[in-house]
């Protein structure tokens, strides 16, 4: 889905609406979310071609997808998975905030290599600030102990530690799922889909844990 929507990726598309939605009936029955993600995915693929529905469709499933995938490693006791699951979430959901504040050179300049990501955010947080977005630093932090849970395991240490970095990780990222979403509605460029119902599905799904 990520190259249909960015990188022009020819391909059969109500094919891969069909897929994205099964998928999506699956995840909103399994993870027992009452048809939240089911009717918004729905409602999203119904325009998938305009790039802002697009956009929130890949970050409504993916940024679903990833959390529900972390509770489901750390009740395996696979802990480094779940964490870097949770890593993945609020990586994309900062490139989000990026590209709607404008400033997704940022993005560009972490993902090239040339700023590892703990400078990536410290950009970003100087930018949402004058904007008046309030605790940009926490926001910042945040992202910043998700992301280092995700890429520097301590592999050493009990299994009950372990457990309580994936735990912390996936709750860590849950809220920065939703800071993101509201960030993006204060700078007047917030996603598709209900924010409200964003919440709730992100809630019951770190309940699972």
């Amino acid at each position: 889905m990520h190259d249909f929507l960015w990188h022009d990726e020819k391909g059969d598309e109500s094919a891969l609406v069909s897929k994205l939605l099964k998928d999506g009936r699956d995840a909103d029955a399994f993870l027992q979310l009452g048809g939240r993600l089911r009717k918004n995915a729905q409602a999203l693929a119904n325009e998938l071609r305009t790039p802002a529905h697009g956009e929130s469709l890949f970050e409504l499933l993916a940024h679903s997808w990833a959390l529900a995938a972390a509770t489901v490693l750390l009740g395996k006791g696979a802990h480094r998975a779940a964490a870097e699951r949770a890593k993945n979430a609020i990586a994309s959901a900062s490139i989000g905030v990026c590209a709607n504040a404008g400033c997704f050179e940022f993005v560009q300049e972490w993902e090239g290599g040339r700023i590892d990501f703990a400078a990536y955010t410290k950009k970003l947080a100087g930018f949402l600030e004058p904007k008046g977005v309030v605790n940009t630093s926490q926001f910042r932090r945040m992202l910043n102990a998700v992301y280092e849970f995700g890429v520097n395991w301590n592999v050493v240490a009990s299994q009950a530690e372990q457990a309580l970095a994936a735990r912390t990780a996936i709750e860590g990222a849950a809220w920065c799922l939703l800071a993101s979403v509201s960030i993006r509605e204060l700078l007047g460029s917030p996603p598709k889909f209900p924010a409200r119902e964003f919440a709730e599905i992100v809630e019951r799904i770190v309940r699972r844990i």
